[in-house]
């Protein structure tokens, strides 16, 4: 997340340059960032957005894109980053858990100020990649996050990338992780069967 000194600002930005030097070498198509909290001060947003552009050229330069993901964030500052920024190689990944508000940010509980589901709505066109993240399953069911409603508004969208499935709940199931991947996968080819 680009927010700090100018000192810590120059440090990401050589970081982000270096981590796609090494994507370059291990033959790695993009890396990703995150945005963070949205920011409210104009001067703040605009030196964001100018690391973002900096390290987007420097990824033109040598063939890796560049994924914004919302860790957290809300929808309008995930439009408003990607259309700023207005790089050809720099793109969206869609993080299913980690928005403002996220049940999954606060053991379960979502927060009434945010509604995760319509941030997704409001960017999933803008998804490259998706990382579906599960926390509470052993239900074989996702408990904290909606895939119910997930699946339709990324199917709505015409979404066809990849998707990961990511795994945060430790310590929270009553199965172990291997497990947990095999529900979580089950859960996501059921609802795409019914599409």
């Amino acid at each position: 997340h680009f927010v700090g000194s100018d000192e810590d600002l120059r440090d990401k930005v050589a970081t982000a340059k270096a981590d796609m030097d090494i994507a370059l070498i291990l033959g790695a198509p993009m890396i990703r960032l995150f945005c963070g909290q949205p920011l409210t001060d104009p001067e703040e947003r605009a030196r964001e957005i100018r690391c973002f552009q900096e390290v987007a050229d420097y990824g033109l330069e040598i063939g890796i894109a560049m994924g914004l993901q919302n860790h957290p964030s809300t929808g309008d500052d995930v439009i408003r980053i990607i259309e700023e920024t207005d790089r050809p190689n720099f793109s969206f990944l869609l993080d299913t858990g980690q928005w403002c508000g996220s049940p999954a940010r606060n053991q379960g509980i979502p927060d009434p100020d945010h509604d995760i589901y319509a941030y997704m709505q409001q960017t999933a066109h803008l998804a490259t990649h998706v990382r579906a993240k599960f926390y509470k399953i052993d239900s074989g069911k996702e408990e904290w996050i909606d895939y119910e409603r997930i699946v339709p508004i990324l199917a709505e969208a015409g979404y066809n990338g990849p998707l990961s499935v990511v795994f945060e709940g430790q310590d929270i199931n009553d199965c172990d992780d291997k497990e947990v991947m095999r529900l979580a996968a089950a859960q996501l080819r059921d609802l795409a069967s019914r599409l």
